[in-house]
């Protein structure tokens, strides 16, 4: 079995601690006052960050792990204090510098040669001997926007905004999992109409944040043309967004509102892409200096890609067919096939990427002129309600329980918790100087994880 996504919620009298896997759903109990958890890392690798967090989250203690440091609460972190339950109201932390003669067992003195890196809202860490990187060390919870505890007591349409603002970069796919909870709750099944439109803008967003990936690459191997090349794209593909949704990233653009598809904006887009992309394809090819930096970089095995769950295009770059799109029905009708490569190296990502955007705009150009037809939601009903979407990045799985019309729980396991957790292992042994075009070549969005 696959192991999904393992967190807790807090009952009146325990703690119930919810692993879901791809076969099952496991639910288990423990008391409040001296909560324990037995670990399941040695048989599922994926689940250390998961146990970290619900640690720091709940003060549950792992019993068994090998891995007991905490993952959200850094060295500024107070002590004794665990967000998520329900007895904690403040509105803000205080944070204090930490005594660095008085620390506990779960910490340590580093002393070099350890480098500090920083990206978006993360931290890194990483070792290196004659300029080959011996260790790295990921630490991608800073922000701790507290979203998960944000929104508890809130109605479902009162939480939506901040629900689709979580991640800027797959908003429509966020957008589309809360939808899916909704329509679940309210015992509902979308028109056919929606789910076409709906499909429309999920591949637009993956199309966009797909030429952002390979701007980026390109720049980190100092591929000036070939960054300039995909910028010049995405902003085209932007300001396209920005014209059939009223914003870039297509907030809010997931309602039930009644309108008409006219998406001739969107098919010149897709026409214009699609030749761009050809004549790149033929231009990248003779460039063996290009593909040369690419070959053989930030390797992920199989084997790591499975015991890791990573999901998206790093575990389709070893040849897994990991894709929730291929489980539906209408885009099998819309001729969607899985992107895969068997190297798992820098160059296969990249390779998935112009193939994966292909399809998309073989999917949006038969997205025809499409009626849209009034559709109501209705009333919610109380219950627990999994979502699960093929974002760009990967499997975007999300979880709401419903308790007296309001949210009791909100949990989301973002594709970049697990695929965060490859950096270690697909760089280690690679050269200092290759650092950013790896870490770009995997699929993370570090603010999707800093809930």
């Amino acid at each position: 079995m696959r192991l999904i996504a393992r967190f807790a919620k807090e009952q009146k009298n325990c703690f119930e601690i919810i692993t879901i896997y791809d076969a099952k759903v496991a639910k288990e109990r423990i008391n409040k006052v001296t909560p324990a958890l037995l670990s399941i890392a040695k048989e599922y690798p994926s689940a250390v960050w998961f146990e970290r967090k619900m640690s720091d989250d709940f003060g549950i203690e792992i019993l068994y792990s090998n891995d007991k440091r905490p993952l959200l609460k850094h060295e500024h972190f107070p002590k004794d204090t665990y967000p998520m339950r329900k007895n904690f109201s403040k509105l803000s932390l205080e944070y204090s510098e930490p005594h660095l003669d008085n620390l506990d067992e779960a910490h340590g003195k580093v002393l070099g040669p350890v480098h500090p890196y920083h990206f978006e809202s993360s931290q890194f860490q990483f070792f290196d001997r004659n300029r080959d990187i011996l260790h790295f060390e990921s630490m991608p919870f800073f922000k701790y926007r507290a979203i998960e505890k944000m929104v508890e007591g809130l109605t479902l349409d009162e939480a939506r905004p901040i629900v689709e603002r979580i991640s800027g970069s797959s908003s429509i796919a966020y957008q589309l999992a809360y939808l899916d909870i909704e329509v679940q709750a309210s015992k509902r099944i979308l028109p056919t109409s929606l789910k076409i439109k709906h499909m429309f803008f999920l591949e637009f967003e993956r199309v966009l944040n797909h030429l952002s990936d390979l701007g980026t690459i390109c720049q980190a191997i100092e591929f000036k043309e070939g960054f300039s090349f995909f910028m010049k794209l995405l902003e085209y593909g932007r300001e396209t967004m920005h014209d059939l949704t009223g914003h870039r990233f297509g907030f809010a653009i997931i309602n039930m509102e009644s309108s008409s598809l006219d998406l001739e904006r969107g098919y010149k887009f897709v026409r214009h892409l699609e030749k761009e992309l050809l004549w790149f394809e033929q231009w990248i090819k003779e460039r063996r200096v290009f593909w040369k930096k690419l070959v053989q970089q930030g390797l992920i095995s199989k084997e790591d890609a499975s015991q890791l769950g990573l999901v998206g295009i790093v575990a389709r770059a070893v040849d897994i067919d990991l894709d929730r799109r291929k489980e539906d029905k209408l885009y099998r009708e819309y001729g969607f096939v899985t992107a895969k490569e068997p190297i798992g190296d820098s160059s296969s990502r990249f390779k998935i990427r112009i193939t994966e955007i292909y399809t998309s705009l073989r999917i949006m150009r038969r997205v025809l002129e499409n009626k849209v037809l009034p559709f109501f939601l209705g009333s919610f009903l109380d219950g627990e309600y999994y979502s699960y979407i093929e974002s760009s990045a990967g499997e975007l799985m999300m979880y709401i329980e419903i308790k007296d019309e309001k949210i009791e729980r909100f949990f989301v396991r973002d594709p970049s918790f697990l695929n965060a957790q490859a950096l270690s292992r697909s760089l280690k042994g690679n050269e200092v100087d290759s650092l950013g075009l790896i870490i770009k070549s995997i699929p993370i969005s570090f603010s999707a994880n800093d809930l």
